[in-house]
């Protein structure tokens, strides 16, 4: 019979050299690998340590740190006025991910408005245009369109 900690997923974050650093949670133990032929894979991967316990892991190939969220927000379509309610699930440097509160026609490649307010001591409003990658029912994810420029505002919520 599998223990608890051989059903306990792990994320591990991969580096952009295409490493990764996986570290067991019975003993401590550190190990480093190349994960390069696992990066279009989309599996949960079984690790085993040296002092015999076993593991799962997920690889998390994303640049940046994702945050996990519950704030409130709204977003615009650019050109039109009419503001949807959203809750946003997480959001990173790069991008955010959020679920729409009603229902709304939005598409791959639609450029938006998104507007939310953080729960941070100053309650800082981030409004930010985006381009929609990824669109399920009302779960959308998008990428900021200006990505030359570092948020200062958004990068000390993210620490």
């Amino acid at each position: 019979m599998e223990d608890a900690q051989e059903k306990k997923k792990i994320k591990v974050f991969v580096g952009k050299n295409n490493r990764a650093t996986v570290i067991c949670h019975s003993c401590g133990h550190t190990k480093q690998f190349d994960v390069t032929k696992f990066r279009n894979l989309n599996k949960t991967l079984r690790c085993r340590c040296k002092c015999g316990k076993s593991f799962l892991c997920t690889l998390e190939f994303r640049q940046y740190f994702r945050k996990k969220t519950k704030l409130n927000g709204h977003f615009t379509f650019l050109g039109d006025p009419s503001q949807h309610k959203i809750i946003v699930n997480d959001v990173s440097q790069k991008g955010i991910n959020f679920s729409m509160l009603t229902g709304c026609d939005i598409k791959i490649g639609d450029m938006l408005e998104v507007i939310l307010t953080l729960d941070d001591a100053n309650k800082t409003v981030i409004r930010k245009q985006v381009e929609v990658k990824s669109a399920n029912d009302r779960l959308v994810g998008c990428c900021f369109t200006d990505t030359q420029s570092y948020d200062k505002k958004l990068g000390f919520y993210l620490r």
